[in-house]
């Protein structure tokens, strides 16, 4: 049911149309009037402008359309009396209606109004703008029948300009009425990035088709024409071509569209999966390895052990110790990967998480005779971080550095601040292989791993590097690689003062 609204609503645009419409009849009777004392050459100028509508209107989308009828109308204004010439302008839009309308049916879509009612209301819009042309040429001092006229260049912009703006202005206001918006607004988004284009084809080829009806007449008009006909036709052949193109190029990205909402799809399965698997391995693994360890250090401390019990002992401890150091640094990646890492971060000792370190390292680097050094400052202020999460920072780089240096080497972990910035800095050097040039940026990737035949015994999963890189920047700092092949290696990371913490907040 109608609401009163909406009966209003269309009340106002059929007064409207109805009015244009009106206009538009009493202005044709006029022309037809006026054809008494015009040359009846002016029929030539009505068929070429119901054949241009008909051979050159293409649209290449939904809101753009090109055609050469409008150009004809305002050659006749050129080249005739303008009442005369509204004729030509009416027939224009009479094509325009018919040619559209049967493109809606083809297309399936039903027109909003009558086809009466539509040939009348762009009838009266065309054979208006031509008028108004018309009188502009006039009035402006533009000569009909002459169009070679240097003086009649500005006259024919003028009135080319305003009469785009009429019909479009026309059309703007019956479209405005319909979905109730400004009629400015409609003018501007639907119809104004189109009227530099349609005022030069007026200008540029209703003017050459009135200078050669001018010096030949109907040949020359028709020779002027012929080649304009021509060349839009070229172009609705290549604008089809490259609608077939567009089609084909909106199937292949519709196709990859798909191939990437499954491929999404699969990735979130994987996700979900691994983060499944991290929650067995957590549960399922890593509680049954603890207490093998623990059973295997209590038999290790029994004095009834034979050395060749003892000696499986001390594998099933080592191997079951590496297979929960696998477990936690793949619970580490897991964390850090989904930012569900926690960094219980206040003031602590540096120092402290350094000797935590040192009392993992020390029996590797005694077991290579590798001598690990301490430099640091007798008095340090406090950093901000987790003294567990540093010293598992400083757990990785040291055993690192004691892996890849040849026995009788030396490690030396410096501490010193850092001057430029509110920074502790921490580097760990070695005397061992180093790390050749093109490796650097690769070191803290995930499973990166250095081989060669002179290191290949040597145990680890590439992940310590990548988990350190990741509490040092969840700690708020950085860490970075300084190596030369042959000539060792130094690991450098940076944490936060405690005081800048509290300085900031």
């Amino acid at each position: 049911m109608a609401t009163p609204q909406s009966k209003g609503k269309l009340w106002r645009l059929q007064v409207y149309t109805a009015a244009v419409s009106l206009l538009g009849i009493a202005l044709l009777l006029c022309s037809l009037w006026q054809l008494r004392q015009t040359s009846p050459e002016i029929f030539i100028f009505v068929a070429l402008c119901v054949a241009a509508e008909l051979t050159t209107s293409e649209a290449i989308a939904p809101q753009l359309a090109i055609s050469m009828s409008s150009a004809v109308g305002f050659a006749a204004v050129l080249s005739f009396h303008p009442v005369a010439a509204v004729i030509v302008g009416m027939a224009g839009g009479l094509a325009t209606t018919l040619v559209k309308d049967a493109a809606d049916r083809r297309q399936g879509r039903r027109p909003g109004a009558a086809l009466l009612r539509r040939i009348l209301f762009n009838m009266a819009a065309f054979g208006l703008s031509i008028i108004t042309a018309g009188l502009i040429y006039w009035g402006l001092g533009g000569r009909a029948g002459d169009p070679l006229l240097a003086t009649n260049l500005l006259p024919m912009l003028v009135a080319a300009t305003v009469s785009e703006l009429v019909n479009g202005g026309i059309v703007a206001l019956a479209v405005a009425l319909q979905v109730q918006e400004p009629a400015r607004k409609v003018w501007q988004q639907n119809m104004s990035w189109a009227t530099p284009m349609n005022v030069l084809g007026m200008v540029v080829g209703g003017g050459g088709l009135a200078m050669g009806y001018h010096i030949a007449g109907i040949i020359g008009a028709g020779v002027f024409f012929l080649p304009l006909v021509l060349t839009i036709y070229a172009f609705r052949l290549y604008i089809a071509q490259s609608k077939s193109q567009m089609g084909r190029l909106e199937d292949l990205i519709a196709q990859r569209t798909e191939d990437l909402r499954q491929a999404n799809e699969e990735l979130t399965h994987l996700d979900r999966t691994r983060n499944q698997f991290f929650s067995v391995v957590n549960h399922e693994m890593r509680s049954p390895l603890t207490a093998i360890l623990g059973y295997a250090e209590m038999l290790q401390a029994s004095p009834l052990l034979s050395p060749d019990q003892a000696e499986m002992l001390h594998l099933i401890h080592e191997n079951g110790r590496r297979l929960l150091e696998l477990v936690n640094n793949l619970l580490d990646i897991s964390r850090l990967e989904n930012g569900r890492l926690n960094i219980l971060a206040q003031p602590m000792d540096l120092m402290e998480a350094v000797d935590q370190a040192l009392d993992v390292i020390r029996p590797l680097a005694q077991k290579k005779r590798i001598a690990i050094r301490v430099d640091a400052p007798p008095t340090l202020p406090n950093v901000m971080g987790e003294t567990r999460r540093v010293a598992q920072v400083l757990v990785n780089l040291l055993s690192n550095a004691v892996k890849y240096t040849p026995e009788t080497g030396r490690v030396t972990v410096t501490v010193t601040r850092d001057e430029a910035r509110p920074m502790v800095r921490v580097h760990v050097a070695d005397t061992g292989i180093g790390i050749p040039r093109e490796r650097l940026p690769h070191v803290f990737d995930r499973f990166s791993r250095l081989e060669r035949d002179d290191i290949a015994g040597t145990i680890g999963t590439g992940l310590g590097l990548s988990i350190a890189k990741g509490l040092v920047e969840a700690h708020g700092g950085e860490i970075w690689v300084e190596s030369e092949e042959g000539r060792g290696s130094t690991f450098a990371f940076t944490l936060p003062l405690a005081a800048a913490q509290d300085a900031a907040s």
